[in-house]
């Protein structure tokens, strides 16, 4: 399968920083600091049992590169903000799906990158001086779509 890719991410879901940060000081549950630290896309978020489980879907990717950017980029914003403002969330599991385009060129969506991470080993991140490209060393389990892998 080949990374669709079908021109620039919407940006009609992209909200401002004024705004953004509104929403961050706002935030009363794990949902809701998730919904307003992740960039456009839909979410699905969910938290049960002390792990917040993050769904983010794409319409469109410009390149593999630039979906594993924006992944990695959305993972250490989001992971050390959430392990710090609710104690109650254990572990974080992160997903992305897109979309792709097979040798027929059927199109579908699917899972691109998968990662993470649990309080203890977040907790030892000095997450304000990582390299974004080295998040998913970071996480306990990564997972990338191999689709992208050929891509990049």
């Amino acid at each position: 399968m080949f990374v669709a890719l079908v021109g620039l991410a919407a940006l009609n879901g992209v909200i401002g920083d004024s705004e953004r940060r509104a929403q961050i000081e706002k935030a009363t549950t794990p949902e809701q600091l998730a919904a307003a630290l992740i960039d456009s896309g839909k979410l699905q978020v969910t938290f049960e049992k002390g792990v917040l489980a993050i769904n983010r879907t794409v319409d469109s990717v410009l390149t593999a590169g630039t979906a594993v950017s924006g992944f990695n980029i959305n993972t250490a914003r989001l992971i050390p903000a959430v392990f710090a403002k609710f104690p109650q969330v254990d572990s974080i599991v992160f997903r992305e799906s897109g979309p792709f385009r097979d040798v027929r060129g059927n199109e579908s969506t699917q899972e691109m990158l998968r990662i993470s991470f649990m309080r203890a080993a977040s907790n030892d991140i000095r997450w304000d001086r990582i390299n974004y490209d080295d998040v998913p060393k970071l996480g306990e389990h990564y997972w990338m779509h191999p689709g992208l892998r050929r891509a990049q």
